[in-house]
């Protein structure tokens, strides 16, 4: 097993694709907390065993909720060996139609939780290294009309997760970056221009965090840009 015994902490995964990460990396002999706001509060979850999924309240836009998963893992396992930042929300309209509100709510999720997340992750990882994994999206790249709050926040967590990986190289702490294409989850379920059948499927992100995950520390993967068959979306 290419995880067994792995400590993995995976947000926004209580459906889509963060399960589909979870059971892949817990298939793989992984210890999982799959987080969402309605799971178990993290004081009340106990050790868990290789190759399970433990699901764990956490809202990522809350500091104090970030802070108390983050000392239970310490306090369990003494450790973190794989963080995936995959908790997201999105807005897709015009600028000019974006709301104050919107903005606000689309970075508070995608771009405060995601850094919250990785700096309280980081603390736990840099006595024994890990990998920290940022799903973000194609959106992160390239500029695509209609998807401009959610494509700031994607381009935001790009040039974050480059920082990080500067400043905590030398505690063999690495941070990915996973630009996917159009996947066919909720957040593009009965868009009009999305066709499902020409989309990447959750699969197909989760088998390419698993090959990150897996890999020893000494290899450095910045960015892994993943594209459906007809390209961008």
């Amino acid at each position: 097993m290419k995880l067994l015994n792995k400590v993995v902490v995976i947000t926004g995964a209580s459906r889509g694709l963060g399960l589909e990460m979870a059971n892949a990396l817990a298939k793989e002999g992984a210890i999982v907390w799959a987080t969402s706001r309605t799971a178990p509060h993290p004081n009340e979850i106990a050790h868990a065993e290789p190759g399970s999924v433990t699901n764990v309240q956490l809202d990522v836009t809350d500091e104090q909720s970030v802070l108390t998963l983050f000392a239970q893992v310490q306090r369990l396992y003494g450790r973190l060996d794989v963080l995936v930042n995959n908790a997201g929300v999105g807005v897709f309209k015009p600028v000019e139609q974006t709301s104050v509100d919107e903005w606000e709510n689309v970075f508070r999720t995608n771009v405060t939780g995601l850094f919250l997340c990785s700096r309280e992750g980081y603390k736990v990882m840099k006595a024994h290294g890990g990998r920290i994994i940022n799903i973000s999206s194609v959106s992160g790249y390239i500029p695509i009309a209609e998807n401009g709050v959610y494509g700031a926040s994607k381009f935001a967590v790009q040039g974050f997760s480059q920082i990080c990986n500067e400043e905590w190289k030398n505690d063999n702490v690495r941070v990915s970056t996973i630009f996917p294409g159009a996947v066919h989850t909720n957040m593009t379920e009965g868009r009009h221009f999305f066709d499902p059948s020409a989309m990447l499927v959750p699969k197909d992100v989760a088998d390419t965090v698993l090959d990150i995950a897996s890999r020893p520390l000494h290899v450095r993967i910045d960015e892994v840009k993943i594209l459906p068959p007809k390209g961008v979306l």
